[in-house]
């Protein structure tokens, strides 16, 4: 396919020809662009799947990605606990922030808040929890382990490449 259309702008017929030229090259733009939106979609629940911290699986089997025709976007989701490996948990999270810190301030993530924080004797500050042997632990909370993050980076360093080999071959 040639990048040029040529009209001459006296014939009715090149210029009705030109007119469905234009109609597929939209077409295939259209076809191209769903295509690449649907890779990269697949490619990140992968890429997630891969980079969340294994513990039971629930967190990694909670992450799914499917097409939204009606918008035209890919949408990944990881549900779950996946917000509190995310973006971690307690002091532990406030101590290993988060990547994206415009991302916490927009949020207004409050790290170590609620009435069930309190400050130890030795002065750490936590809370207690249930543990499955009916015991109970305490916990300081969990560092930020960012996989969605890391995973929207990887998307974003492969989609020219992606996006170069599938506009190509549509």
């Amino acid at each position: 396919m040639s990048d040029t259309i040529h009209i001459n702008p006296f014939d009715p017929d090149s210029i009705d020809e030109a007119i469905k030229e234009l109609e597929r090259r939209k077409e295939r733009i259209h076809r191209c662009a769903t295509e690449l939106v649907r890779i990269l979609t697949e490619l990140g629940v992968e890429k997630a799947q891969e980079l969340v911290p294994i513990d039971t699986g629930a967190a990694r089997d909670s992450i799914v990605g499917y097409m939204d025709e009606t918008e035209g976007v890919g949408i990944i989701i990881a549900g779950g606990h996946c917000k509190y490996i995310e973006f971690g948990t307690g002091v532990k999270g406030r101590d290993s922030s988060h990547p994206s810190e415009e991302y916490l301030a927009a949020m207004k993530w409050a790290y170590n808040s609620g009435a069930t924080i309190f400050t130890t004797k030795d002065g750490r500050e936590g809370w207690y929890y249930p543990a499955d042997d009916g015991t109970w632990r305490f916990t300081e909370g969990m560092p930020s382990r960012p996989f969605m993050y890391e995973t929207a980076q990887y998307l974003r360093k492969e989609a020219n490449r992606l996006a170069s080999e599938v506009f190509k071959d549509g």
